[in-house]
């Protein structure tokens, strides 16, 4: 049987029986429009033929019978219409056959074919969840639980700070010394609460069955959000500076200045412009306006922050408000602090295409918006100021670049300060920027303590700003002593942006005296195969009290970190007598924990939720240096 035929197949209704009379209907359809046709083609003649016909009689004599004409047609005549009768009848079942033969044909040749859709969908499962979920420093720091009868709402420590309190121990004879005061302080850490609500219908958890888990699915995918979530408050949640909270306000920013300049410089320094190609004509009177952005208003990518990175194109979103799950709202502020004063006003040309605006930068601040003013001539105002540029480091280059006309320096909400959050736990920057050491190196407006010259933004190779073929970075070099001077220990790991990393890189294979600061011996393997390019894994630290007078410290990078940041950290305990469980960790309040919502509509919904604030014994010894942009 032709295999369409067969249980299942396209012509299966018609197998057996059933198939011999389609066949039958078909062949006497086709006989008829055949004969049909035949008939059109010879109408005159069918018509004389009955004529003449009508002419004819049957004769017989008892023995044999025969047709003769009444007197019309011969008998050659009636001879030649049988012949031409029998003729057509030959063709007509001649054609006939062949029309039954042709669709025989077409059906076992057409069948079924991909075009008709019949086939297999092959649905890998289950769902592939592709995406990253680095989050090194959740997965690092210890959760310490309460060690008392409760929790509270925060953790409060007392504790000594760098020394145990000192008076000279010379002792005359028979006399007492005099009584040491130890320095006392107090810390505290406000538990915050984070969490993340998904939800998935009736209809999504069924029709999901036999290919993945929609439910499931969903509270891995909720699980992950959530510690994405968690990473970058890690890093760079900012509460504010209410007690307890540890975090810091940007505040009003400081207020730019603008200077002519000829050219653009050589070096990444150049590249930092508004997109423009200069200034010409005449004159061009230029004034700015700068907003200064977090770690968390501008975020790198779209796992974390407050809301995805501002564009020129989109504008400044200094707050919203959130709809929850549970028909409440919360205002989110949007990492950004109150936009400055005006600068002051220069007049750029053709002689002076390029304008350099600079400010001195805050604190805590990783990202600058500029609004600028090319209408007023003095006393610039703030409707004039339109948004032309977002930076990574507190200047840039004005060359007549286009603005967004639309967002100006009046608009809602910059005129507020908003760089806080106070759902917010204090991460690490927000400790370094109260207690430890915060250095800017883009901050033109300060000089470098390597060179003694304005701030360029570009690590320095060698021990020392002098000539020195050594593989170091002098900055590197000034940190670590800095925090043994302090302290007696340094940092045991340090993190940097991907592009930092380069830059440290490129400072420590610097040739800056004429002899290379590395010998490198490339060998081939049995393949003949040369692998190409180093790496810089670790940095040696020669501030320590190691017998070999030394040790190394790696380098980590991190996706979530500001463009051109290192952050230098302590993870183990420095000072065994002090107590300490560890020199930075999470307080759990109360650890991940899941809520099924009762069934109000026809889906799941459910959140995960976890209480914890980021607690740091020894704050000081962080350090943080950004606006890196490059190597000498």
């Amino acid at each position: 049987m032709y295999a369409g035929m067969r249980a299942g197949g396209q012509l299966a209704p018609y197998a057996g029986s059933l198939g011999d009379v389609k066949i039958q209907m078909q062949q006497q359809l086709l006989a008829d429009k055949v004969l049909k046709i035949w008939k059109e083609e010879r109408k005159n003649e069918l018509r004389k033929y009955k004529r003449t016909i009508g002419t004819l009689r049957r004769v017989s004599d008892g023995i044999n019978e025969w047709i003769e004409d009444k007197g019309l047609l011969t008998q050659a005549q009636l001879a030649k219409i049988e012949e031409e009768f029998n003729e057509r009848a030959s063709i007509a079942n001649e054609m006939l056959k062949g029309l039954v033969e042709d669709y025989r044909q077409r059906m076992l040749k057409a069948g079924v074919t991909t075009a008709l859709g019949y086939n297999f969908f092959d649905l890998r499962g289950p769902a592939f969840l592709i995406y990253p979920v680095n989050t090194p420093i959740r997965n690092s720091l210890p959760r310490w639980g309460k060690v008392n009868a409760g929790y509270g709402t925060a953790v409060h420590w007392k504790y000594t700070y760098l020394t145990p309190g000192t008076s000279y121990a010379g002792a005359a004879e028979g006399k007492r010394v005099a009584a040491a005061t130890p320095p006392e302080a107090d810390a505290i850490a406000t538990y915050a609460e984070l969490g993340i609500e998904r939800s998935v219908t009736f209809t999504a958890e069924f029709a999901g069955e036999g290919y993945t888990d929609n439910v499931a699915d969903e509270h891995l995918r909720g699980a992950h959000e959530l510690w994405l979530q968690e990473e970058s408050l890690m890093w760079g949640g900012n509460p504010g500076t209410a007690a307890g909270l540890n975090g810091f306000a940007l505040g009003t920013a400081n207020t730019p200045t603008v200077a002519l300049k000829a050219t653009l410089p050589t070096g990444p320094a150049g590249l930092v412009t508004d997109g423009g190609s200069g200034f010409s004509g005449g004159g061009t009177n230029v004034s700015v306006r700068v907003v200064e952005l977090t770690m968390l208003g501008y975020p790198n990518n779209g796992q974390y922050g407050y809301q995805a990175a501002p564009t020129v194109t989109s504008g400044l979103t200094t707050s919203f408000t959130r709809n929850n799950a549970d028909n409440t709202t919360d205002t989110i502020k949007g990492g950004m602090g109150a936009i400055s004063a005006a600068s002051n006003v220069v007049s750029a040309s053709t002689s002076y295409p390029y304008v350099l605006a600079d400010v001195t930068p805050k604190k805590g601040a990783f990202a600058w918006a500029w609004f600028v003013d090319t209408t007023d001539a003095s006393t610039p105002s703030a409707a004039n100021a339109q948004l032309v540029a977002i930076t990574t480091v507190p200047f840039i280059y004005l060359a007549n670049g286009t603005p967004n006309a639309s967002y100006v320096g009046t608009a809602a909400g910059l005129s507020s300060d908003n760089s806080a959050q106070t759902l917010d736990f204090a991460g690490i920057i927000a400790w370094c920027v109260n207690n430890g050491t915060f250095v800017n190196m883009s901050d033109l407006t300060s000089k470098s303590p390597i060179s003694g010259l304005t701030n360029t933004g570009l690590l320095t190779p060698g021990m020392t700003n002098s000539s020195s073929s050594v593989p170091a970075v002098a900055e590197i070099e000034l940190d670590l002593k800095n925090q043994w001077n302090t302290f007696q220990t340094v940092a045991d790991e340090l993190w940097a942006s991907a592009d930092a990393k380069l830059s440290i890189a490129q400072a420590l294979f610097k040739n800056t005296s004429g002899v290379p600061a590395y010998r490198f011996e490339v060998m081939r393997d049995a393949q003949g195969n040369i692998l190409g390019g180093f790496v810089v894994s670790g940095y040696k630290n020669q501030y320590s009290m190691k017998v070999t007078g030394s040790e190394e410290i790696p380098i980590h990078i991190h996706p979530q970190l500001p463009p051109g940041t290192i952050i230098y950290r302590k993870t183990t305990n420095p000072y065994p007598h002090s107590r300490i469980p560890g020199v930075a960790g999470m307080f759990v309040q109360r650890d991940y924990y899941g809520i099924e919502w009762p069934v109000v509509t026809r889906a799941w919904t459910f959140g995960t939720y976890v209480h914890e604030v980021y607690g740091d014994y020894i704050p000081g010894l962080l350090t943080i240096r950004t606006g890196i942009i490059g190597s000498q």
